[in-house]
């Protein structure tokens, strides 16, 4: 998409990937580097880690610029993204208005989302439908322009979104599928990785965001991507039981309640046929990060609109997996590292 953004816009957003850049390269390893030699044996228990950090850096400049800097960027995206995507609103309705579709968009106009939709996603305005353009606003602004360069969540400053997705595609056990079902798909990254690691499969994406499916249906089509797109909650999709060979999620897991999730790899497990593969990838559990890491990364539950973080970093997903009653499950880090971090599960053959 282009977005052909008057200068002042584009610079405004260049701005903030270049401050969350600074923060993430330069002052967050100042931070660790402090607390690493202010603490040499960190506490094991996230309470203690937190109650630590704070006390450790308390006055530390690099470790006070760097949340008050990553927080002021979360909250000025929006300010910047949104009135720039307004300014060229007839040129992105243009583009997202699909003349030869390459797949289906399958729109629930009686739709009642679930009570956690809407607490609003990542101190976004009014949610993530907060704004009819809003997924283009976040997937060709924000990403572009912010997060991309500057980092976000678990991912560091300079690493690649995009590839992460490829990698995380790569480790589903087969090098083939019928049909692969996503949820949480957003406006398709992780969905054109897997559409890129397997062209042969029928691929279906669910997604609660109108905004970002619309968004996701308008790239497919100029990617001669064949997906059905679909406006469904993961743990509710509509899809038919026993109909996937793979069913695969990127990062959905931390964006809603633990109870929520039980009921989702359930919903997978339903659509799964016998023998049919799970993969996930998700947050690394803070057990396998360090004091420093597991706090930075936490702090995102009551400052970064992550209201579920804490609570779904502390579910034991190999427990949960097994009773859904999933078999042959394994976590670990891709290349040996902590993210991207991928689970993968069976449904067991009949």
């Amino acid at each position: 998409m282009d977005t052909d953004l008057r200068q002042r816009r584009r610079a405004g957003l260049e701005f903030l990937g270049a401050v969350q850049h600074f923060a993430g390269k330069t002052l967050q390893p100042a931070a660790a580097a402090a607390y690493a030699a202010a603490v040499p044996a960190p506490p094991e228990e996230l309470d203690e880690r937190r109650e630590s950090v704070t006390t450790a850096l308390d006055g530390n400049a690099a470790w006070e610029f760097d949340r008050f800097l990553t927080r002021w960027v979360a909250e000025e995206i929006y300010v910047r993204a949104l009135p720039a995507i307004e300014e060229i609103r007839p040129g992105v309705e243009s583009w997202l208005d699909v003349e030869n579709p390459s797949g289906t968009l399958t729109l629930a106009d009686d739709l009642v989302p679930p009570a956690y939709w809407e607490h609003g996603f990542h101190l976004a305005p009014g949610g993530w439908d907060g704004h009819d353009l809003m997924g283009p606003a976040i997937s060709e602004l924000v990403f572009a322009y912010v997060l991309t360069p500057g980092g976000v969540g678990a991912v560091r400053t300079g690493e690649n979104l995009n590839d992460q997705r490829a990698q995380v595609a790569a480790e589903a056990p087969r090098g083939s599928y019928r049909r692969i079902v996503e949820f949480g798909a957003s406006s398709g990254r992780f969905t054109f990785a897997l559409r890129a690691r397997f062209p042969d499969a029928a691929i279906t994406a669910v997604e609660l965001s109108e905004t970002a499916l619309r968004h996701a249906y308008a790239l497919a089509a100029r990617s001669d991507a064949r997906i059905d797109w679909v406006q469904a909650p993961a743990e509710d999709s509509g899809v038919d039981s026993d109909s996937a060979d793979l069913v695969a999620f990127y990062t959905l897991m931390h964006e809603v309640p633990a109870e929520a999730n039980r009921r989702i790899l359930a919903e997978a497990f339903r659509i799964l046929e016998p023998g049919g593969d799970l993969l996930i990838s998700e947050i690394a559990p803070y057990a396998t990060q360090s004091a420093f890491r597991a706090v930075v990364l936490d702090w995102e539950t009551e400052n970064r609109g992550e209201p579920y973080w804490r609570e779904v970093m502390d579910m034991d997903l190999p427990h949960e997996l097994a009773e859904a009653g999933f078999v042959d499950i394994r976590s670990y880090g891709v290349g040996g590292g902590v993210y991207p971090w991928v689970t993968r599960a069976t449904k067991p053959a009949r």
